[in-house]
């Protein structure tokens, strides 16, 4: 999967009769080492000394595509250049003071930080050198988190079929999910689905039906439900292009499942190429897989908690058969198995593996009395035998979570059946993208 650079401006701020030699050379190291971290970075043709310059700057980044800026305060600066170019600008503002006494940089700091506090504009404030290693780490983290709320921002949610059997938590406030995370909620009917799932051209389904065989491992469904469950991935893929959805939440119990086939092999394949999909209609899975997805640049998972041994920090998350397919150390180690007939008549194609092992960072966006919260935690997956599949279903995808923190934590703060995941460990970008966006980060 591609990855997209994140991308930040950055504007050294000074005055003419301070030290600008000092100021340039910050900026110059500061651009590097986050070039060299891996960011898209945005710098002016030199110091900006007022704060028309500095706007304009601002303004420029944002046209360009930056999802933060970061103002580093070269020497003594002017407040009110800080002042005015946030009150104008809608991205989330770092404030960069240098640990150089030459400077009077972290003077300039205390009274830009200690100003735009007083006055309510949200910032970050950043003090070290631009060689610190630790330092640049902490202003990436908060570059990529910015990313992820700017992801979001502007996003239109598509919720396919409506609401899922008495589960409140997957419900959102359509008001709310739009003031807090900019994201638009909206409504297409399952009928649209089975409609353009019959009439898929067969050879389209034959197409990929022959590419599954080629592409992952033993397929274990009756070719009429084999079929039917392509036809629901070619007819929510058509949809949602159609419509220019990249983040859905889909409801398949219990209309579709028991008449035409679970969504199970679609949301699966629709992860895997670069959408966001949730199931059962859970609103705040897509959003929270989204930022994990914006975070890692990669695939992220809709999953149950299945089981916790206390004792090992061991967690099993369990879907009823749409886990990514990315997920798996091979997509060769991936079968096709048949849905469970209780879950609905017309069942299904699941896909049947385990989610390989690498470090992880396990996310659940949720509500307390109407505020958002997010419980997060990092930990690494286990490669398990699908023979212990048995234990809870062997139809079904696992991944086996060794988690870091404290356990009781994480069951007294467990506010729904979905948790999710991504690769790598993304615990800093979480904590900077909630302080951002003004919500209690609950970490194991």
């Amino acid at each position: 999967m591609e990855k997209k650079k994140k991308k930040a401006g950055l504007i050294t701020l000074s005055l003419e009769r301070e030290r600008t030699d000092c100021a340039k050379s910050f900026g110059e190291k500061g651009a590097q080492q986050l070039k060299s971290a891996g960011f898209e970075v945005f710098v002016p043709d030199g110091l900006i000394f007022d704060t028309e310059g500095c706007i304009k700057a601002a303004h420029d980044f944002q046209a360009k595509g930056a999802q933060c800026i970061i103002i580093q305060l070269g020497t003594w600066v002017s407040t009110p250049t800080v002042v005015d170019t946030l009150r104008t600008i809608d991205l989330p503002f770092g404030i960069w003071a240098e640990d150089n006494p030459a400077s009077f940089s972290l003077t300039a700091g205390g009274i830009v930080h200690g100003s735009l506090d007083e006055m309510g504009l949200k910032h970050r404030f950043f003090y070290g050198s631009p060689l610190s290693e630790s330092l640049i780490k902490e202003i990436g983290a908060f570059i990529s988190a910015s990313a992820a709320v700017r992801e979001l921002s502007g996003q239109r949610l598509c919720v396919v079929g409506g609401r899922v059997m008495g589960m409140y938590t997957t419900m959102a406030d359509i008001i709310q999910l739009k003031e807090v995370f900019g994201v638009e909620l909206e409504h297409m009917d399952a009928v649209r689905l089975y409609l353009e799932g019959e009439n898929a051209p067969d050879e389209e389904v034959d197409k990929v039906a022959s590419w599954i065989r080629e592409t992952f491992g033993k397929v274990s469904v009756p070719d009429t439900v084999f079929r039917k469950s392509i036809r629901l991935y070619l007819a929510l893929k058509g949809a949602l292009q159609e419509e220019s959805y990249t983040l859905a939440a889909v409801k398949c119990q219990d209309e579709m499942i028991n008449n035409y086939a679970s969504s199970c092999l679609a949301i699966s394949l629709l992860n895997d190429e670069g959408l966001t999909v949730s199931c059962e209609s859970d609103i705040y899975a897509a959003v929270t897989m989204h930022i994990l997805r914006t975070l890692s640049d990669g695939v992220s998972l809709f999953g149950d908690v299945n089981h916790l041994d206390t004792e090992k920090a061991l967690l099993r998350v369990v879907n009823c058969g749409s886990m990514p397919t990315l997920m798996a150390a091979r997509r060769k180690d991936v079968d096709l198995g048949l849905q469970y007939e209780y879950m609905g008549k017309a069942q299904g194609a699941t896909t049947v593996m385990s989610v390989k092992e690498s470090p992880v960072t396990v996310a659940r966006l949720s509500r307390v009395k109407g505020r958002f919260v997010l419980l997060a935690a990092e930990g690494a997956t286990q490669a398990v035998d699908k023979k212990r599949f048995k234990e809870s279903r062997e139809n079904w995808p696992h991944a086996f979570v060794e988690l870091r923190g404290d356990m009781e934590k994480l069951i007294q703060n467990l506010r729904s059946n979905h948790i999710h995941l991504c690769f790598g460990n993304h615990l800093k970008e979480l904590d900077e993208f909630c302080k951002i966006m003004d919500i209690e980060l609950i970490e194991l």
